[in-house]
């Protein structure tokens, strides 16, 4: 008789795939934050900066990222409690982070402050940062040290002791880096010396990227450059098939002011609320920087609408008068020819 085998192997998980799938949906319905922060600000390409906070496109996330970002969310309230377990002081930690606005829409918050108890300077107040690491990028950390490793990191800390001590009127000079291996548990530490001019050029460089009507060059023109290959904005800056998302912070009329106000040209300089900027409407006329691809026709633009050459399109008006953003980029996106499958526009509305 021939031997039975019994094969009791499951390829995937259906539970394990329905938890990545609600946390795909559920994650990525967190709103955009309508600041350029200070986690980012020491990032190597000022357009990278310009076309985050103009919400050009959504960083979607599959999943299994989320839920590895949810991880190191949690990892804080660990790295907390072992602090204050050695006499450490803490204040500003996990929900009540210190909220520093620098202005002109550049803002941070610390992982926490610590008063004093930190063993190698137990009176001295410090910001607290808590990062999360893989293996390779931990060994490269104890290797190099933070400034090396992790200058957006770095770059972030400055800033942070540096708003930290304006918004709290504390004199804080030093940083305290905690980083934790996801795979073995192992810590680093590191203090950081406020270098206050560096500091203070970073918050400029922010500020001026924030309140700027027009995108900045990329790092590089070249498509094969190592900071560019794997950039989200690859297709922008080299080819310009990237589209923008439809919202007022893609829109020609939009400007973000130096007081911090969002305003819309198109309504007489009224300051768009949040949600309103989420949404977009019917005034939208995409930013020429942000469609490299299309040519602006300037003879056929009025005050309120463009005129674009789009490829296969042809000439297109865009605006309330012509015709809607989201229907042009649902054309251009399809390969259509001509403007005859793009609707009309609606009416515009008021906020």
């Amino acid at each position: 008789m021939a031997e039975l085998h019994i094969d009791l192997t499951i390829s995937k998980s259906k539970t394990a795939e329905m938890i990545d799938d609600a946390w795909f949906w559920e994650g990525n319905k967190a709103e955009l934050r309508p600041y350029l922060g200070v986690s980012l600000i020491g990032h190597h390409c000022p357009r990278y900066l310009w076309l985050n906070f103009r919400w050009f496109s959504w960083d979607v996330q599959e999943g299994r990222m989320l839920r590895l970002f949810r991880r190191g969310q949690r990892e804080e309230e660990t790295v907390v409690s072992d602090l204050r377990m050695i006499g450490m002081e803490l204040d500003h930690v996990l929900d009540d982070q210190l909220d520093m606005d620098f202005g002109c829409h550049v803002k941070g918050h610390p992982d926490g402050i610590i008063l004093s108890g930190v063993p190698e300077a137990p009176k001295s107040p410090h910001t607290l940062e808590i990062k999360t690491h893989n293996r390779e990028s931990f060994n490269e950390l104890e290797a190099k040290g933070v400034m090396e490793a992790k200058p957006m990191h770095y770059a972030q800390m400055q800033c942070e002791m540096l708003g930290s001590s304006k918004t709290l009127g504390l004199k804080i000079e030093r940083a305290l880096y905690v980083a934790v291996s996801k795979d073995d548990d192992r810590l680093y530490t590191e203090r950081i010396r406020l270098d206050r001019p560096y500091a203070q050029s970073l918050i400029k460089r922010g500020q001026d990227i924030a309140v700027s009507d027009y995108m900045p060059s990329p790092i590089s023109t070249r498509p094969d450059w190592w900071q560019c290959r794997f950039c989200r904005f690859h297709d922008l800056c080299h080819g310009g098939k990237l589209l923008p998302e439809v919202h007022c912070r893609t829109c020609i009329h939009f400007t973000a002011e130096k007081d911090g106000r969002c305003t819309c040209a198109c309504y007489g300089g009224k300051e768009i609320p949040l949600e309103a900027q989420r949404k977009g409407c019917p005034c939208h006329v995409f930013h020429p920087d942000m469609v490299p691809a299309w040519e602006l026709i300037r003879e056929r633009s009025t005050q309120d609408s463009a005129c674009y050459r789009v490829p296969e399109l042809g000439d297109v008006l865009n605006g309330w008068e012509g015709y809607p953003s989201e229907d042009i980029k649902a054309a251009a996106g399809r390969g259509e020819h001509g403007t005859e499958n793009i609707s009309a526009e609606s009416d515009p509305v008021d906020f």
